[in-house]
């Protein structure tokens, strides 16, 4: 629950928390961030991670992972999928939070040439 109230702290008034990633998150579908923080071996990590993926197909993940303390990023579909190991420091993973939170409040901005088109003109 922890979670929660950091999440809370910083502006989010809805902040869900679930013990499996078996159920039906339909209505759940436009989260900003989905956070999974489960005791998961490490064979079955990938396939949590791509069912997060699918069922919450615009929010930003932070899948935590066990006994390591490296980060991975991956980019998709507008969005961010942070892959951090439980051994890393807490203000890695506030900060983490933090930035993930605030990428999904920003407005897109309303020109969205390709970049190569921007490099061109400038």
């Amino acid at each position: 629950m922890a979670y929660q109230r950091f999440l809370s702290g910083l502006g989010e008034k809805s902040v869900h928390s679930f013990r499996s990633i078996d159920l039906d998150f339909t209505e759940l579908s436009r989260a900003k961030l989905v956070i999974c923080d489960m005791n998961i071996m490490e064979d079955f990590e990938e396939g949590a991670l791509s069912k997060l993926e699918k069922n919450f197909p615009a929010a930003n993940i932070l899948f935590l992972e066990e006994d390591h303390s490296d980060m991975r990023v991956k980019f998709s579909n507008h969005r961010d999928i942070c892959r951090l190991g439980k051994l890393a420091e807490i203000n890695v993973i506030h900060s983490t939070l933090k930035e993930l939170l605030l990428q999904v409040s920003r407005k897109p901005k309303k020109n969205q040439r390709p970049r190569k088109e921007r490099i061109e003109q400038t």
